[in-house]
């Protein structure tokens, strides 16, 4: 079985050179080497870590970071709203006013995040009996510093006395 010669390049410079017997080695020829050279060269993975680990490094810290961040958000988000159920709770007991909770609700928060957290509780009785605690807080959206974001949550205890 006989197998098929291998392709030849060939082009019009060099079809003439070869055509009258002397080597081919035109012009085009030094550049064509070189050209393989730097294909060669741009296919080695040779120096390619040094280049990836800093693009890939900043990637897996701002992922790092924004995951943090939202979990410090959700715990401040949390710890708020207990805050204002504590709070409900405590002005909906029998003896207890609406002021009363919003003063426990400010006290937790205070306790739990010092004055480094700009929050305000207001309490409200509604006509069906319902206390509701309110608290607005204003939450670092950039770490512990940086621009600040609202947050209101509520928290609802139905009043002992009313019923």
């Amino acid at each position: 079985m006989r197998r098929p010669a291998p392709p030849r390049s060939c082009t019009p410079a060099t079809a003439a050179v070869q055509t009258r017997g002397l080597p081919a080695r035109g012009p085009a020829e030094p550049r064509r080497g070189a050209a393989r050279r730097l294909a060669a060269r741009l296919r080695e993975d040779e120096g390619a870590a040094v280049a990836e680990f800093p693009m890939v490094a900043v990637l897996i810290v701002m992922i790092a970071l924004l995951v943090i961040q939202a979990a410090l958000i959700v715990h401040t988000r949390n710890t708020l709203v207990d805050a204002a159920v504590q709070g409900a709770h405590h002005a909906a007991l029998a003896g207890s006013t609406p002021q009363d909770g919003a003063q426990r609700a400010q006290q937790l928060v205070d306790e739990r995040f010092g004055r480094g957290l700009e929050a305000e509780a207001t309490a409200v009785q509604e006509d069906d009996g319902t206390i509701r605690v309110q608290v607005d807080a204003t939450l670092p959206l950039v770490g512990l510093i940086g621009p600040a974001g609202a947050l209101s949550v509520e928290g609802r205890a139905v009043d002992e006395e009313a019923w």
